[in-house]
C-alpha cells in the first residue's frame, strides 16, 4: 500500500448526511467513496435476497456474530490503496471494532469524522427519503418522538454515540449545502 493516501472514516446517526459529505469529497477531490453497507447489498444480492430494514441488520448481525464485529472493516482494507486516490471515505462505520481495526491498520492516515445533525432535520430528511424511495414506510408515519425512540432500538445504531466521542473531526451538518461544503473543503485542507 502506498503511504500517501488518507482514509476518512464517516460515523453518524442516520439521515445525517454522511452520503451529501463523501459525495462532494468523492466529486471534487481525488477520492473513492465506499460505503459500508454496500458489501451486504452484494452479499444478499448474490442469493436474491430482498434489501430491506428487516434483511439488512439480521443478515448483518448473524455475520459479525460468526467472524467478529470488524469484518465489514477488514472487507473495507483490501478496497483500499492500490488505486491512486488520494482519498478514500469510509461512508457508515457503526461499530467500535471498525474503528479499532482501521486506526490499527491505516495508522495516523485513517481520521475519523462525525457528522452531527439535529434530530428534527435528520427525521425530516429521512421522511422526504423514505418517501421518494417507498422504503421505511413504517417511518413516514412516526412522529419525531417516535423516530428516536425508535432509532435507540436498532442494532446497527447503538455504538454510534460512543464512536461519535472517538471523531477526530466533527462537522455540524444543520445548514445548507452551501456551508456544509465550505467545512468540508476546510477540513480536506486540515488533513493534507
Amino acid at each position: 500500500m502506498k503511504n500517501k493516501f488518507k482514509v476518512l472514516g464517516f460515523v453518524g446517526k442516520r439521515g445525517c448526511g454522511k452520503d451529501a459529505c463523501t459525495k462532494y469529497i468523492a466529486e471534487n477531490y481525488k477520492a473513492k467513496e465506499i460505503i459500508m453497507s454496500d458489501f451486504i447489498s452484494r452479499a444478499l444480492r448474490l442469493f436474491y435476497i430482498p434489501q430491506n430494514r428487516k434483511n439488512i441488520p439480521w443478515f448483518i448481525t448473524r455475520i459479525r456474530d460468526r467472524f467478529g464485529k470488524g469484518v465489514l472493516a477488514r472487507a473495507v482494507i483490501h478496497e483500499i490503496g492500490e488505486d491512486g486516490y488520494a482519498y478514500y471515505l469510509l461512508n457508515g462505520i457503526r461499530l467500535r471494532r471498525e474503528v479499532e481495526i482501521l486506526r490499527e491498520t491505516f495508522g495516523k492516515r485513517f481520521v475519523l469524522v462525525d457528522i452531527v445533525c439535529n434530530d428534527a432535520i435528520r427525521f425530516k430528511r429521512i421522511k422526504n427519503r423514505e418517501k421518494k424511495t417507498k422504503q421505511g414506510k413504517d417511518e413516514v408515519d412516526l412522529s419525531l418522538e417516535d423516530f428516536v425512540k425508535q432509532e435507540r432500538r436498532i442494532v446497527t445504531e447503538k455504538e454510534i454515540p460512543s464512536i461519535e466521542k472517538q471523531a477526530d473531526y466533527a462537522i455540524e451538518n444543520n445548514g445548507s449545502k452551501k456551508e456544509l461544503h465550505k467545512k468540508l473543503n476546510g477540513l480536506v485542507k486540515k488533513i493534507k
